[in-house]
């Protein structure tokens, strides 16, 4: 019963659960000061708010619109996918139940299975 629960635990492990970066952080932090000194200034009939630029908002030249910077870092997603490994058993290689496979990935020399890399 416990092995079970960890097997189904692990199989809700995705990227969405992996924690925010330091500067995915800092730059939500500018974006939550950003706003909140602008609601301190809400009572002013003339508010003298700053430019969004350089607070966590960078603007959209195609649309005209401020958009959020989510982190000032490339994104780790290639880093990331050539760290996982499936664990394929397979002497005739990968099959249909390949974590690699179904997450259109190709496998790597980390996975133990026996397909091409």
């Amino acid at each position: 019963m416990k092995q079970e629960r960890n097997c189904s635990a692990r199989k809700t492990e995705t990227m969405e659960n992996i924690p925010p970066t330091q500067q995915a952080l800092l730059q939500h932090t500018k974006r939550a000061v950003y706003q909140a000194g602008i609601w301190t200034t809400c009572h002013q009939a003339q508010q003298q708010t700053p430019t969004a630029e350089g607070c966590g908002w960078t603007l959209d030249a195609e649309t005209k619109s401020w958009v959020p910077v989510w982190s000032s870092q490339p994104a780790a997603a290639k880093a990331v996918s050539e760290l996982v490994k499936c664990a394929c058993k397979s002497a005739a290689g990968c099959g249909g139940r390949c974590s690699c496979k179904k997450a259109s990935w190709k496998c790597t020399e980390l996975c133990s299975c026996k397909c091409e890399k």
